[in-house]
């Protein structure tokens, strides 16, 4: 009877076949694809929210509108009062606002240059509704931001850039505009880049975890820029079809010497 010189024993062989099984179907862990798993089982859970106003930076864009009873006065600084800036681009936004200079200032009709660089958007208004009533009497000053514009990239299904009528948005609310995160995205290795006018800023959250929920990082500002990063199978995953026709052939191989091994003895 014909004996095989080499060949491998049974127990090998069928030990080589579950490796490759394992390899191939290994998946995420459960950690890694839940938001905020450790909240526990406790009906409600209270968290401290971080005092996260977006102060203006160089370069931002407001928009400034001063209301009167005097008709003159609103035609003197209101140019275009009845503009509609929703679904405006960026160029109709800047020509419709007053950019933040280097120097942290804008520049106003009469008024002439106002510090707000560094400031919330409430301190800004009251510091321009000073300079205001230097000049006019009963007129009411009214500031907004004019670039609350974030943007999602990664691994997320709908990726772009998303505007926020809200001043203060969150990152979960973040990524939900962006369609959530994709299935190769990680929860747990989240990039948040923000700039402060001067330097850009990065920041890694993982969203898999409660405690982000009273982190400063959780809200973005206007201009963040938010990364999901991939995990790190997502390169294996993709060559799957290669892979399965690689295990394919060697489990056949396996089988085939296991085979062989048994008959011969």
């Amino acid at each position: 009877m014909f004996k095989p010189t080499f060949l491998l024993p049974k127990t090998l062989a069928s030990s080589l076949i579950v490796l490759c099984a394992l390899s191939f179907f290994s998946c995420t862990s459960n950690r890694d694809l839940v938001y905020l798993r450790n909240m526990g089982t406790r009906d409600s859970l209270v968290f401290p929210k971080q005092n996260t106003e977006p102060l203006l930076q160089i370069g931002d864009i407001v928009y400034v509108r001063i209301v009167s009873i005097n008709k003159d006065i609103n035609d003197l600084f209101n140019l275009d009062n009845n503009a509609n800036l929703a679904g405006a681009s960026d160029a109709q936004i800047s020509l419709k606002g007053f950019t933040i200079n280097n120097d942290g200032t804008i520049r106003l009709p009469v008024i002439d240059t106002v510090s707000i660089g560094g400031l919330t958007i409430n301190q800004a208004e009251q510091v321009i509704q000073k300079r205001v009533d230097v000049f006019f009497k009963n007129a009411t000053v009214i500031l907004k931001s004019l670039n609350n514009k974030i943007s999602v990239l990664g691994e997320v299904n709908r990726p772009g850039s998303f505007v926020v009528a809200r001043p203060e948005i969150n990152v979960l609310e973040a990524l939900a505009m962006a369609g959530d995160v994709g299935q190769f995205g990680n929860k747990r290795n989240i990039t948040i880049i923000r700039n402060d006018g001067k330097n850009n800023i990065t920041y890694t959250i993982d969203l898999t975890d409660k405690n982000i929920l009273k982190s400063k990082e959780f809200y973005l500002y206007p201009n963040d820029v938010v990364i999901v990063n991939p995990q790190s199978m997502k390169a294996f995953r993709m060559s799957s079809p290669t892979f399965s026709l690689f295990f394919a052939g060697l489990t056949t191989l396996v089988t085939t010497m296991s085979f062989l091994y048994t008959i011969s003895r």
